[in-house]
This record gives structure tokens, sequence and C-alpha cells, in this order.
């Protein structure tokens, strides 16, 4: 099995893009306060605040979509991106949960106590129902973005197509 790196690298770079611009963004705007919200994403992507997230979101499924020489390509990416954004979900938590990774918290906290909560959250987290909504909300908006943007790719190749067809009159 062959790995192109330069395919890899769009998705990689998305990656990045997702956990410094999206969560970022996203913990920026609500501090502390987002708390759990930040596992279960269709909570706090469609507010008013924070619609700018969801546009965030959008332009970083696109250009990686958009960037894919194959359409298939863009749709597989976009669906490991849900992986990813839930992955980044559980890793926000963990940092703007101060029980957790906070110094100044009063108590010593050991990696037992971290490999336990991790447990707690991570069994917790397909118990409940909002998390297979954020999944599934999250699934249709990176597909219907990858779908998108390999429309777009389309139609912007057939318009090139048939400029460079065009005779020039002098």
């Amino acid at each position: 099995m062959k790995i192109e790196i330069n395919r890899q690298g769009n998705f990689i770079l998305a990656c990045l893009f997702i956990h410094f611009l999206f969560f970022g963004f996203l913990c920026n705007i609500f501090d502390k306060a987002i708390g759990e919200n930040v596992l279960y994403l269709y909570k706090v992507m469609f507010q008013p605040v924070s619609f700018l997230s969801t546009l965030i979101l959008f332009i970083i499924v696109f250009i990686m979509a958009y960037r894919e020489k194959f359409s298939e390509f863009s749709i597989k990416n976009s669906i490991w991106l849900v992986l990813v954004i839930v992955i980044e979900s559980w890793i926000w938590y963990f940092f703007i949960n101060p029980s957790i990774l906070d110094p100044s918290y009063p108590h010593e906290y050991t990696l037992d106590m971290f490999i336990s909560t991790f447990l707690d959250i991570f069994p917790g987290y397909f118990i409940r129902y909002e998390s297979y909504l954020t999944i599934l909300i999250l699934l249709g908006f990176n597909l219907g973005t990858a779908f998108l943007a390999g429309f777009i790719k389309v139609k912007v190749r057939e318009y090139r197509k048939k400029l460079m067809a065009k005779p020039t009159v002098i």
C-alpha cells in the first residue's frame, strides 16, 4: 500500500486548523463556560454568538475537499474529519476542565486520576443521545460541504475548459 504524502498534507493541515482555529475560536468565545458543551458541538455551533465557528468549519472542510484531486478522496477525508473533531472535542474538554489539567486545583492530580476521569467520560459519551446527534450533524455537515466543494470544482473545470475552447476574435 502506497501512501501519498502530498495528499495527506491536506488532511493534516485541516486537522491542525480544526484544532487551533475552530476549537480555539469556540473556547475563546465561551471561555471555561463552554464546559461539557464542547463535547456536544450541536449545542454551540448554531448559536448566534458562535455561528462564525460553523463558518470556520465550513471553510476548513471546503478548502480541504476542493484541493483534493478526486471527489472520492475529499468525501473520505471529510468522514475522517468527523472522528478527528470528536477526539479534538475530548482534548479541548480536558483543556478547559479545571479539575483535570489545572495545576492550581486544590488537590494533586495524578495520572491515575486522569485515566479514571477519561474512562468516566469516554463510555459516558456514547451512552448519551447528544453524542450521536453531534456525530450525525457533523457527518452531514462535512459530507454536504465536501459534495459542494466537489460540485464547484467540476463546474470550475467545465468553465475553464469552455473558456479555452472559445476562439478569440481580433
